[in-house]
């Protein structure tokens, strides 16, 4: 039923596309990024599909269509803490999962300002969303000046066990069947999200560009993940979350062109804090160089830290941390570095402005990163986590017609 609605939904707005395509120059992109994480018993893949579209309509409006999902398989473990001397002797659930998301976007320009107004729907067996937006952009000082704001608001549904439980009595979720259909079995939790976003870029001078983000959010709702259990005493509970979170988060980014190199140098930092008591930070270096025959290329390097969640413990039995606790490595004391490219070519049009002969641009990229995690005081029992290093690749293309 919903993804009959999505596709309704998206050939409604392909007919309002239709009639403007011819004169607009339309613009598809379609691409896909595959995530591959393993060690020991436990693996992830996740192949990620992408497809948008957009069109001009007159010199003030542009609509945008685009779908991705999420293709999940894999092995979790489904207890964490539980009594064994190794990791490939806990308890380990098979996951297979599909997440689509359908989005649309309608674009206001007048001069040097823009309005963006958004509407999404994502949807998998045990997770429904739905969610609005509305940005707005504008270009001061000889558009050496950008400043920018945005709200967005997400109405979310998981899908849980049914029932009221003591939370250190209440059982994990073993599977997705009957989310969202039977309701004597499985239940409906909510999450609600806000977000605000806030930015302003500065051109310095020719050469030396910056840019600073705030971004707030606030989660109110179930926040758990209902698979996954922790072992408290000699039970075995679905780990209970806080239902409220709120997020701060601030960033800072300079490029700076090096003229004979004709490249940039890029450097960014985010400092991050919520009121579940986490605080980290992340710096990242990037290098943009242009090649001859319309290639570029950028490399990247980026460091990640992140002190642990207040009621995060590594053994809930014998150190619990009041009346929460949960299974989730990343709401440990972390650390992650990454390293990765991205090369990019861009088609050159013939004397009449055309690529191919019926395009007006088009644009192929690839792209890699291997990401490397370390978790000093999380363990699965006496092992510690084996499952720390993942590669992850993509292709995309875009044409304008």
């Amino acid at each position: 039923m919903q993804l009959r609605i999505a596709l309704a939904a998206m050939f409604g707005l392909a007919l309002v596309l239709l009639p403007h395509a011819v004169s607009a120059d339309p613009k598809l992109g379609v691409g896909t990024t595959y995530f591959h994480e393993s060690g020991g018993p436990l693996h992830m893949d996740v192949l990620m599909p992408a497809a948008e579209a957009s069109v001009d309509i007159g010199e003030t409006a542009t609509l945008g269509v685009n779908w991705s999902a999420d293709i999940v398989s894999g092995a979790s473990v489904a207890v964490v803490d539980a009594p064994a001397a190794n990791v490939d002797a806990i308890s380990s659930a098979s996951l297979h999962d599909a997440r689509h998301e359908f989005a649309g976007q309608l674009t206001l320009r007048d001069g040097t300002a823009s309005v963006d107004l958004g509407y999404s729907h994502a949807f998998e067996h045990d997770y429904i969303s739905n969610g609005f937006s509305v940005a707005a952009r504008s270009e001061l000082f000889d558009r050496n000046t950008v400043l920018s704001i945005s709200y967005g608001r997400g109405f979310d549904r998981v899908c849980d066990v049914a029932g009221t439980f003591d939370p250190v009595m209440k059982p994990r979720l073993d599977s997705s069947k009957g989310c969202f259909d039977d309701a004597t079995k499985r239940a409906d939790r909510d999450l609600a999200v806000h977000t605000w976003q806030g930015g302003w870029s500065q051109n310095w001078t020719p050469l030396l560009t910056m840019q600073l983000t705030a971004t707030g959010q606030l989660l109110h709702g179930f926040q758990s993940n209902p698979y996954r259990a922790v072992r408290i005493g000699k039970t075995a509970a679905q780990e209970h979350h806080p239902k409220d979170r709120a997020r701060y988060a601030v960033g800072a980014g300079l490029r700076f062109w090096v003229v004979p190199l004709n490249g940039s140098l890029q450097a960014e930092s985010r400092v991050y804090r919520d009121t579940w008591d986490i605080v980290s930070w992340s710096g990242e270096l990037a290098y943009e160089q242009s090649l001859p025959g319309a290639l570029r290329f950028r490399v990247r390097g980026r460091y990640y830290s992140q002190t642990a969640a207040a009621f995060y413990s590594d053994d809930y039995v014998l150190e619990p941390k009041g009346q929460y606790f949960t299974g989730d490595r990343e709401l440990s004391d972390m650390q992650s570095a990454l390293v990765g490219g991205h090369l990019v070519w861009n088609a050159l049009p013939n004397s009449d402005g055309e690529v191919f002969g019926f395009l007006s641009g088009f644009e192929l990229g690839i792209k890699g990163d291997l990401l490397k995690s370390w978790f000093d005081h999380f363990h699965y029992d006496r092992a510690e986590v084996p499952n720390t290093l993942a590669l992850i690749g993509g292709v995309e293309a875009h044409a304008t017609f």
